[in-house]
């Protein structure tokens, strides 16, 4: 298991959060901020709406077990509307 947790750098700027990785079977992003907000995306640069994945304020995402490559083995990013928004990331 690899630790990515960190912080938003500039808010409401997407920032990498993982290269791209083939031999990532999942990954886990808690928000730790209690009211904004982070979003994520797998091979794209995440955006404050879809097609980015929200992950509230407190709130965990895990990946489901068993997804094909592609959907968990691309370049991660991330953005938050708040700077030093804080987050906890593990990729295996």
């Amino acid at each position: 298991m690899n630790d990515i947790s960190g912080s938003i750098t500039s808010g409401g700027t997407a920032q990498a959060l993982a290269a791209a990785d083939p031999n990532r079977c999942g990954f886990m992003i808690e928000n730790l901020h209690a009211t904004s907000a982070l979003w994520f995306n797998v091979n794209l640069t995440a955006v404050e709406n879809q097609p980015s994945i929200k992950v509230p304020a407190g709130a965990l995402y895990e990946t489901p077990p068993n997804l094909p490559a592609s959907v968990v083995a691309g370049t991660l990013s991330i953005i938050g509307p708040t700077t030093s928004q804080t987050f906890t990331a593990k990729t295996w």
